[in-house]
């Protein structure tokens, strides 16, 4: 607690900037998945890899370009790989991130615009009072400007956009998607695993991430919200890794029961107001399904996929 107000004190942690619709900034494709290293051994099917490049106009000064790295960085951070396979990489086709905007327009990807000085920004007619974070249509693709009146303000913006939207997303989702296969790894007696996967820093424990981030906003919080979090910590990091060393296959799948209710309080709005806000990207969100169906926690019916190995009674609300 000490620490997180001398940051407060020494202006660490960053303040919001204008975001002209803060559903569309959350919901911007940042990634996608596709097949990677295709004709390898290591062939994978469904991985992580950018779905935006980060540019930039060429008379940014080098403020405004660093800040596009560390954009880039953190987009890093959620994804698995950069889209690699062979044939691209014999041809010297090895995919880039971070690039001038003259380049990216080239590429058909959307973009994350860093800066003022360039042609889509001008095109547009745009100006900025203040750090701004704005979704535009342009050329067919989404670009997310990252925006100011002076590249200080649009360095603002860029961090913000880089450690409280990417970076907050990358620990969620990794944290997200552990949380199901914890319950997979359970299912299937692999105690040694599921232990392994609740500490490992890009596993479960890549929540502890967030809630750093996430501190600032923490501290104003209800007191019945900081009841959730904390019931939820102490499940997941205390009685179920009990559970799990004394080999307590059906306890552990009851307590990870009850941290999945407490997942819901908070997104769902279950007795307490809800804290996300808005629809999450489906095309992103939905790999969870698909890990359930690798440990055979979901099964298809004829009514359609049964998901009540992990839905039912407060959590039987699926989709978005």
């Amino acid at each position: 607690m000490l620490i997180l107000l001398l940051m407060i004190a020494a202006g660490l942690v960053l303040s919001k900037p204008l975001m002209d619709s803060f559903k569309e900034v959350k919901r911007f494709p940042f990634i996608t998945y596709k097949r990677v290293w295709v004709g390898t051994p290591a062939e994978s099917e469904e991985v992580a890899v950018p779905n935006v490049v980060v540019a930039y106009g060429s008379r940014e000064p080098s403020s405004v370009v660093a800040v596009a790295g560390e954009i880039a960085y953190y987009l890093g951070q959620w994804t698995e790989d950069v889209g690699l396979n062979p044939r691209d990489v014999r041809k010297g086709r090895i995919p880039k991130v971070v690039m001038p905007l003259s380049e990216a327009l080239r590429t058909g990807k959307n973009i994350i615009l860093v800066g003022t000085r360039n042609r889509i920004v001008r095109e547009l007619g745009l100006s900025f009072k203040r750090p701004t974070l704005k979704v535009v249509d342009y050329d067919g693709r989404k670009v997310l400007i990252v925006g100011g009146r002076t590249s200080q303000e649009v360095v603002r913006a860029g961090r913000f956009l880089a450690t409280k939207v990417i970076g907050f997303k990358a620990g969620a989702y990794r944290t997200f998607f552990s949380f199901v296969k914890l319950r997979g790894l359970i299912e299937k007696g692999d105690f040694n695993a599921a232990l392994s996967l609740i500490k490992d820093p890009s596993g479960l424990s890549a929540c502890g991430k967030n809630m750093s981030l996430a501190a600032p906003m923490m501290l104003r919080f209800p007191p019945e919200v900081k009841k959730v979090v904390k019931k939820r910590n102490r499940i997941l990091y205390v009685e179920l890794v009990n559970a799990l060393r004394a080999g307590d296959g059906e306890r552990a799948k009851d307590l990870w029961r009850e941290a999945m209710k407490t997942c819901y309080r908070c997104h769902q709005g279950l007795g307490i107001e809800r804290l996300r806000k808005f629809t999450p990207n489906a095309e992103i969100h939905s790999r969870h399904q698909r890990i359930a169906m690798e440990f055979g926690l979901v099964r298809m019916t004829e009514r359609g996929f049964d998901c009540s190995a992990c839905h039912r009674g407060a959590t039987q609300i699926r989709g978005y």
